[in-house]
């Protein structure tokens, strides 16, 4: 299973921090979907789909992301629950 991120405008691929590549081959792979989310939450990346390429004939689940501009950073894109 691969799970990356891909730019809806350009439908390219995150390598690096401000780098994107044609081919999900050259991608940044995450361990997880949550860890995905986390790096677009904290580095703002609005516009994208987190792919998860579950291989073999299996479509791949494309979860979008819409980060809302904000003034301070996002520490998570999770809510906190019931902290006391």
């Amino acid at each position: 299973m691969k799970i990356c991120i891909q730019h809806n405008g350009t439908r390219k691929f995150l390598r690096e921090a401000e780098t994107w590549v044609d081919s999900s081959e050259g991608a940044r792979l995450f361990t997880n979907s949550i860890e995905a989310f986390r790096h677009c939450a904290e580095n703002q990346l609005s516009g994208v789909n987190i792919i998860v390429d579950r291989g073999g004939v299996r479509p791949p689940i494309i979860i979008p992301v819409e980060i809302p501009a904000t003034e301070e950073k996002l520490t998570t894109g999770f809510p906190v629950l019931g902290v006391k």
